[in-house]
């Protein structure tokens, strides 16, 4: 959504057109609507990890357990996830 309110910022701002209000309603429109997106994606992030702590502090578990858990977890998903991000080539 952004980049669309980039790209008609930049073509009707180009042509000699000085910041029209339409263009300036829909750029402040797109900015609220990305805000918004990025505050319920935490909260909703946060909910689960409010969940997550809540299981880990009911039950006993041993951090070398858990770290141990988590890393065999890692290993079996990292194959068919293959995540790009991980490995950083220059």
């Amino acid at each position: 959504m952004l980049l669309e309110a980039t790209i008609a910022h930049s073509l009707l701002g180009g042509h000699g057109v000085a910041h029209p209000i339409n263009c300036q309603g829909f750029v402040k429109g797109a900015y609220a609507a990305a805000i918004g997106t990025i505050l319920s994606t935490c909260v909703l992030l946060g909910r689960i990890a409010l969940g997550s702590l809540a299981v880990l502090f009911r039950s006993k578990v041993s951090n070398p357990l858990l770290i141990a858990v988590t890393a065999v977890i890692g290993l079996i998903a990292y194959p068919p996830l293959k995540p790009a991000w991980v490995m950083v080539k220059y």
